[in-house]
């Protein structure tokens, strides 16, 4: 399915809460759709565009301008583009929101207790030892959405049901043609079948 333009979906929370792991599962629904999509892992992002930054105010400022840019030049193509990036502060996610047409910002929202529980990458691990002092929602500010497009509870939620409501936002926003609606055959085949059935004694 080809879009004129594509749709940004930005996925935001503390570490832990469960983005990319919904990002992934709302990107393959995506493409079973046929959609261009392209995941920009906020961290790979970091790694291979902003490896001088680090995680102040300023330096997450910067990162999350980058991945909003470069996902607005992927809408403007037709690529609809996926940000798993916690984004601590409104400000970020409102220009984000300013700089993309069509935008959706979705909350991952998960009790630190079960952040902290899970820890994928260790990082609150390495907090409580004093190895780490700059993560989000713990040692700096974490504002969360106050109008998001989706509120997801992952720690009550599994990942394919947190997947299907992106989704079916998606398609009450207009972003995501419903699948229902869309076409099973072109116009100029569904004229062919027409003629066929009217050949037949059909119609």
């Amino acid at each position: 399915m080809e879009l004129e333009k594509g749709f940004c979906i930005w996925f935001t929370g503390v570490p832990a809460s469960g983005k990319s792991t919904v990002a992934a599962a709302v990107e393959r629904r995506l493409r079973e759709r046929g959609l261009k999509v392209e995941n920009l892992d906020a961290d790979e992002v970091r790694r291979n565009l902003s490896p001088d930054l680090k995680y102040s105010k300023e330096d997450r400022d910067m990162n999350t301008k980058r991945l909003a840019y470069l996902a607005s030049l992927l809408c403007r193509n037709g690529v609809s583009a996926l940000i798993a990036a916690v984004a601590s502060y409104r400000e970020f996610r409102d220009r984000a929101r300013r700089m993309i047409d069509h935008f959706a910002e979705v909350w991952v929202d998960c009790p630190l207790e079960e952040c902290r529980r899970r820890d994928p990458k260790g990082l609150y691990a390495r907090g409580d030892r004093g190895e780490v002092d700059d993560i989000a929602g713990v040692h700096q500010p974490y504002e969360a959405p106050l109008n998001p497009e989706v509120h997801l509870k992952t720690d009550q939620m599994s990942v394919d049901e947190a997947a299907d409501l992106v989704i079916r936002r998606l398609e009450e926003l207009r972003y995501l043609p419903r699948e229902e609606d869309e076409e099973v055959y072109s116009p100029e085949e569904e004229e062919k079948i027409k003629r066929r059935l009217k050949a037949l004694g059909y119609l």
